[in-house]
């Protein structure tokens, strides 16, 4: 089992002053876990990666390259859809222009119903048909797209712009220029589309652009039984914004929901993995590297642990 928990590592000085204080949460779980785990690798990134380090470190058996995490067509297969070929995700949004950049607010703040959904991808099908594309509705507000020009098309993950400035992270190059096409003529659209005059009249956000990410297809050499793993992304908004006692809470609420499961499968699973990631670094700790560890260092963290909070102090 691979636990990766996205925001771990604190970029924010409110949040890293934090951990040297004992205001700090005490964590019992998972404080007891890394009793039992010892790191086992480093993993670097860029910031201008378009795949974030935690979506990376997830799905680590797929060996995609940046920008082309297949997760649309892992959702596809999911689906009982066919997940060789080529897929994105489509997720509806909000765009705001700012005076020196352009924001996407929260999609999910949005709160689209089914039948908003439906409208919509009714009418923007036939402008994605004319590029090979097909919309398959996931859920209100998120379609998996099917077609060949996405293949090669790296995109950047939604984590990059929701609820962030979206400019440094369009998509670009000659392969691009479709996509780049469809969300001007998507903004036209949309802008005067029935579905968005009935929300503006309830005071409600408009939809007035589209994000694509997750593109790309399954690579053939898939590992038919991969390593279980889940991403827990709980600390993700405190973190962003810099908001130390939320970024306890999370902690906190992670512990009590989680720890004592995951200390359960340390114990029973020899591969047990538990990665903590920030911008630009993750860190690894297993079961297997504490087994190699020499007896004096496993009595040593046995008898007097580093304590949980330190651990966040890596990056």
């Amino acid at each position: 089992m691979h636990i990766v928990l996205s925001h771990a590592l604190p970029d924010g000085p409110n949040c890293k002053a934090l951990l040297a204080r004992p205001e700090f949460p005490a964590l019992p779980h998972l404080h007891k876990l890394f009793t039992l785990l010892a790191r086992s690798d480093v993993t670097y990134a860029k910031p201008t990666d378009l795949t974030p380090l935690h979506e990376r470190l997830a799905h680590a058996h797929l060996h995609a390259a940046d920008g082309l995490l297949p997760l649309a067509a892992l959702a596809a297969q999911a689906a009982g859809l066919d997940g060789s070929a080529a897929w994105g995700l489509l997720t509806l949004c909000h765009l705001q222009a700012q005076s020196d950049h352009v924001a996407m607010l929260e999609p999910d703040e949005l709160e689209l119903d089914a039948q908003e959904s439906e409208a919509l991808v009714q009418a923007m099908r036939p402008y994605f048909l004319e590029d090979g594309l097909r919309l398959h509705p996931q859920r209100p507000g998120q379609w998996l797209v099917c077609g060949e020009p996405l293949r090669d098309v790296p995109t950047a993950s939604l984590e990059r712009v929701r609820g962030q400035a979206v400019d440094a992270w369009m998509p670009q190059g000659e392969r691009a220029r479709p996509l780049r096409r469809l969300h001007n003529e998507m903004q036209m659209l949309l802008y005067t589309h029935p579905v968005n005059d009935r929300r503006a009249e309830r005071g409600l956000t408009t939809v007035n652009a589209f994000w694509l990410s997750g593109t790309g297809s399954l690579p053939t050499a898939v590992p038919h039984d991969p390593p279980a793993s889940a991403l827990h992304t709980e600390l993700r908004a405190s973190a962003l914004g810099d908001d130390a006692w939320a970024w306890a809470q999370a902690w906190a609420a992670l512990d009590a929901a989680h720890g004592a499961q995951w200390l359960a499968q340390s114990q029973d699973d020899a591969s047990f993995c538990l990665s903590l990631c920030g911008t630009l670094q993750g860190h690894s700790f297993t079961t297997q590297a504490a087994r190699t560890q020499g007896w004096l260092a496993r009595v040593r963290q046995a008898w007097s642990p580093t304590p949980f909070s330190q651990r966040l102090l890596v990056s």
